[in-house]
C-alpha cells in the first residue's frame, strides 16, 4: 500500500465521533446528555460508519410548547418558531465549523432530513485535531484583537 492510499483511509469508527465531538466541544457548542434526552439539548453526534451524524437537538420542553401550540390550532405559534429557528441557526452553525476546518459535509442527507452528515474524508490536506483547533480558535480571537484602539491602555 503506498503512502497516498494510506492516507485515504477511513479511521475506525471511534476516531472520526471522538475529533467532531471534541471540535464542537472546543467551538463552545455543548452536548447533548444521551441518558436524559427528555431534558437535554445540545449537538448529538452519531456514529455511522463511514460518516457521522452531527445534530442539534433540542429540549423537551420547548418541543412540548410547541406541540401543544400546535394541538391548539396555532400552527408556527411561538414556541414552534422558536424551536425551528434555533435549529436551523445551530445546524447552519455546526455546517459552517466543520466546513471551516476541511470536512465534507453535507446538509439535510435522506436518511436524516433537517441534521448534517460528516463524511470521513477531509478536503483539505490533514492535520492534527490539534492544529485545528488552535487555528479555530485563533480565527475567533483576531476580528476583537484587530478592533481593539492601540493607543488605549489599561
Amino acid at each position: 500500500m503506498t503512502s497516498a492510499q494510506h492516507r485515504l483511509q477511513p479511521p475506525g469508527r471511534g476516531p472520526l465521533r471522538l475529533e467532531i465531538r471534541t471540535l464542537l466541544a472546543a467551538a463552545g457548542l455543548p452536548e447533548a446528555d444521551n441518558d436524559d434526552r427528555y431534558r437535554a439539548h445540545g449537538v448529538v453526534v452519531t456514529d455511522r460508519g463511514e460518516s457521522v451524524g452531527v445534530e442539534w437537538f433540542v429540549s423537551r420542553s420547548l418541543r412540548r410548547a410547541a406541540a401543544d401550540e400546535q394541538l391548539r390550532g396555532w400552527p408556527m405559534g411561538p414556541a414552534d418558531r422558536a424551536q425551528e429557528a434555533a435549529r436551523r441557526h445551530l445546524h447552519a452553525a455546526l455546517f459552517g465549523i466543520l466546513t471551516e476546518v476541511g470536512y465534507l459535509v453535507e446538509a439535510d442527507p435522506p436518511d436524516t432530513p433537517g441534521a448534517i452528515s460528516v463524511r470521513v474524508g477531509r478536503v483539505s490536506t490533514p492535520t492534527t485535531l490539534t492544529a485545528d483547533i488552535k487555528r479555530i480558535l485563533a480565527d475567533l480571537r483576531s476580528p476583537a484583537d484587530s478592533s481593539e484602539d492601540p493607543g488605549l491602555s489599561s
